[in-house]
């Protein structure tokens, strides 16, 4: 099993790369520092990578950090999509900002 140091998931050991993150995936992750200041929570499912792209960018332009965790097969090797294949994806966020960006989302994509 592979681990992300970003989003610290946890992927089958023929994933080498997380593929929300990008990031090569390592064997072990590091001990938790509890010093570490403001923790991540998840925003509600969205249906599919491509909208969670949507508010990923609309965070950052922001100036909130994030990253999205998809779900599902072809969200794993990297392909977008909203169909039955795409199991949703969430957006996570600072815990401490949780309510600014639970508005960002709504006010995007409230007609879903």
């Amino acid at each position: 099993m592979g681990f992300c140091p970003n989003c610290k998931f946890e992927y089958e050991a023929h994933i080498r790369t997380c593929p929300d993150c990008h990031e090569t995936l390592v064997e072990k992750l590091p001990e938790p520092d509890h010093e570490t200041k403001g923790s991540f929570v998840a925003l509600p499912d969205v249906p599919g990578r491509v909208y969670a792209d949507m508010v990923k960018g609309a965070l950052e332009a922001q100036g909130i950090p994030c990253y999205i965790r998809a779900e599902g097969i072809i969200d794993a090797y990297g392909i977008s999509g909203t169909g039955p294949a795409s199991k949703g994806a969430r957006v996570f966020v600072p815990a401490d900002r949780l309510d600014e960006c639970l508005e960002v989302q709504c006010a995007l994509l409230d007609h879903i």
